[in-house]
């Protein structure tokens, strides 16, 4: 006996939105322009700058923004840009995520 095929959409569960960021940053991080940047800064900063700091040697595969644009950091100035391994931009990344929500619910309240 043929069965008809499910439906994807389940109408119990809530529709998420799209991004949970205030402002998607994709066409910046897509753009052409981002791209060499970040390849450029990569090959003349090959090394993690945290790690280095430790004394630690790590290539970093992360160009990551110090003052994230969300913030109001430069997405183009160099001076803004540092390079990171994966552990350390996941680790600043999570401490900034924690601060700017924080500073939402103070603005809020």
């Amino acid at each position: 006996m043929p069965t008809l095929p499910k439906s994807k959409h389940r109408p119990w569960i809530p529709k998420k939105p799209k991004h949970l960021r205030e402002v998607d940053n994709a066409s910046f991080y897509n753009s052409k322009r981002w791209r060499s940047l970040r390849n450029y800064f990569i090959q003349m900063y090959p090394l993690c700058v945290n790690c280095k700091r430790k004394g630690e040697i790590k290539n970093a595969r992360v160009v990551d923004h110090i003052v994230p644009i969300n913030m109001g950091g430069s997405p183009i100035d160099i001076k803004n840009l540092q390079s990171l391994c994966d552990p350390c931009h996941n680790s600043k990344s999570a401490k900034e995520g924690i601060e700017y929500r924080k500073s939402l619910k103070i603005r809020n309240v």
